[in-house]
């Protein structure tokens, strides 16, 4: 018994030191068992803050940001997008757009598209302390057809993405998707600690 129980607390030391180890998300083209949000159809412009979703805060830097526009939006060679995108968009060459969430989050991605030859245009999640996890330039191509586009996002085995920027060049974004996991090691430690108590449970019934 004493051998289990110290396997187990060994265990749990290791989770415990790599729940401390810092926050990595990998970008990602889908999230697999995500949450689809909808876009609220608002038709404003400006820098916010607006709320985009139940724990999700929307605002800009850009005083020209389109949030909640279904009045459609060019990308030059990269085509356009019409009234069925309900979209958000930084409406320039240089401003960013950011998505807040009250509770940090572990994926989050959306259907983007930007317009070349405008700048560089890059995503970016960041931690509770604005520290950057990981950020990606976009470089698709679409073929210029209508409402075209592609999904991009980021994704991590934890929940310490806390902020979700999009950046340059006319970049602009809808059907948003959100996942929100515990944190595997966390989930492990408590499993571990559940074992421990049962096991010194049946040790007090033995010795009773």
């Amino acid at each position: 018994m004493k051998n289990t129980i110290s396997r187990l607390v060994g265990a749990a030391c290791l989770l415990a030191g790599a729940a401390s180890m810092p926050a990595a998300a990998v970008p990602v083209t889908s999230l697999v068992g995500a949450t689809p949000l909808t876009t609220p159809v608002k038709n404003i412009f400006g820098t916010g803050p607006f709320n985009f979703a139940p724990g999700i805060t929307w605002s800009s830097n850009g005083s020209d940001a389109a949030f909640g526009s279904t009045d459609g939006y060019g990308f030059d060679a990269n085509g356009d997008w019409d009234y069925n995108k309900t979209l958000v968009a930084t409406n320039d060459s240089t401003s960013s757009m950011t998505f807040t969430f009250d509770t940090a989050v572990s994926g989050f991605g959306g259907f983007l598209n930007w317009a070349p030859g405008s700048g560089e245009a890059s995503i970016a999640a960041y931690d509770v302390n604005h520290a950057l996890i990981e950020s990606l330039v976009l470089s698709f191509l679409t073929d210029g057809s209508l409402n075209s586009g592609a999904f991009y996002g980021f994704q991590e085995g934890g929940t310490s993405i806390k902020y979700f920027t999009l950046t340059g060049a006319y970049i602009a974004g809808a059907n948003f998707e959100v996942k929100t996991v515990p944190e595997p090691a966390s989930m492990a430690l408590s499993l571990l600690g559940l074992g421990l108590l049962g096991a010194m449970s049946r040790r007090k019934q033995k010795q009773a």
